[in-house]
């Protein structure tokens, strides 16, 4: 049985198997104990209720053998002050593929259900019960930009019926999409796409900032939005932090060292340092790379995270405090969805099992208003 600890927050753990024969799954943190019944293959399960900043040893057993050592984690300290607010993020839902990877890939397993739609559906309906009270989705909704793939993610986006803050991927803008805005209205979202936008919640300002355009999957700001951008950074309500969410994730440098190509190193780095000089407190989240990453520029946190269909099939949450904002990233736990994403830890010749995870302080992180630390 491979174990994993996948996610630490600053009260709980998020424990996460390949394989397991059917039946009870006893997951044991410290002093807390969870039991669920599982229907054999890969699952997971959250242990609460854990003191935070403290060390605690998770094991995992199953099929009537001894209890397995996975992991012996701390959980983070949250940041100072009250708990204001939380909210969930996804990106590359990929709505409309119908398989996934080089290289030994994984194809469609269910034409009726399909693994992007019921991966989107499971991980709002976790980040929900999570206790999520808006969403943010950072690009590529849809595979081909189709208008039926349009509906298919304004359908699956307000089922949780959460305020939403939605901006346009390079897969939206490609040859043979359709401009989504008009259907994504229809359902009540307001979709940027040209314009940067921006939804406020307690202790926080979220903006969202377009990062692509029309019929190329290239990454860039263009100058109008990044002054809309920065101007709802500077005007956040005082004292509030801010999360700037993009699509493609800014580069170091002028040509990319990964694919896919991100913002190009100059753009990056002259948005980076407006968001920077508009507000102290910034965290800058992005998606597109399907990987899960953090790194840091000036007094920012910059947090690139991974779709939701693709191994490890995750969504992001991030709860925040008046000092700060604590992210933790869970693998989204439905077997429908989880029996997915564990298919795809061997593509590309199991590369993208090691690369797309990153590591769990990438993924798990306190940030503390004006400190990188």
């Amino acid at each position: 049985m491979h174990a994993e600890v996948f996610a630490v927050e600053d009260t709980a753990v998020q424990a996460c198997w390949s394989a397991v024969p059917e039946g009870p799954v006893v997951v044991r943190a410290g002093d807390s104990e969870v039991v669920v019944e599982s229907p054999g293959g890969p699952g997971g399960v959250v242990v609460d209720g854990l003191p935070h900043s403290t060390s605690v040893t998770v094991t995992v057993a199953a099929g009537g053998a001894p209890p397995k050592t996975v992991g012996r984690v701390t959980t983070l300290t949250p940041p100072p002050g009250r708990r204001l607010s939380r909210f969930a993020a996804v990106n590359d839902l990929h709505l409309g593929a119908t398989a996934f990877g080089t290289a030994h890939p994984i194809w469609n397993d269910d034409p009726a259900d399909p693994p992007p739609l019921r991966c989107a559906r499971a991980a709002l309906a976790e980040a929900g019960a999570w206790g999520a009270e808006a969403l943010v989705v950072k690009g590529d909704l849809t595979q081909h930009g189709h208008a039926a793939e349009w509906e298919a993610a304004a359908r699956v986006l307000t089922e949780p019926g959460l305020p939403l803050l939605v901006i346009e991927g390079n897969h939206e803008t490609r040859r043979g999409a359709v401009d989504g805005t008009a259907i994504m209205a229809e359902h009540g979202i307001a979709l940027a796409t040209v314009h940067a936008i921006s939804r406020d919640l307690p202790g926080v300002r979220i903006v969202g900032l377009p990062t692509t355009g029309w019929h190329t999957g290239r990454g860039s700001i263009a100058e109008h939005a990044l002054a809309e951008a920065i101007d709802l950074v500077a005007a956040a309500p005082p004292g509030a932090g801010v999360v700037v969410a993009l699509h493609h994730y800014p580069q170091r440098f002028r040509y990319p060292t990964i694919y896919p190509a991100g913002i190009a190193g100059d753009d990056a780095r002259r948005a980076l340092d407006a968001i920077a000089e508009a507000n102290p407190h910034a965290l800058v989240l992005a998606g597109h790379s399907h990987r899960h990453r953090r790194h840091f520029y000036r007094n920012m946190v910059l947090a690139e995270s991974g779709s939701t269909k693709d191994f490890p099939g995750s969504w992001a949450g991030f709860t925040v405090y008046e000092g700060g904002i604590l992210q933790t990233t869970r693998r989204i736990m439905d077997p429908s969805a989880i029996g997915w994403t564990e298919r795809g830890r061997h593509v590309m010749g199991g590369v993208w099992g090691v690369w797309a995870p990153g590591l769990r302080s990438h993924r798990c992180f306190a940030y503390v208003w004006d400190s990188a630390a």
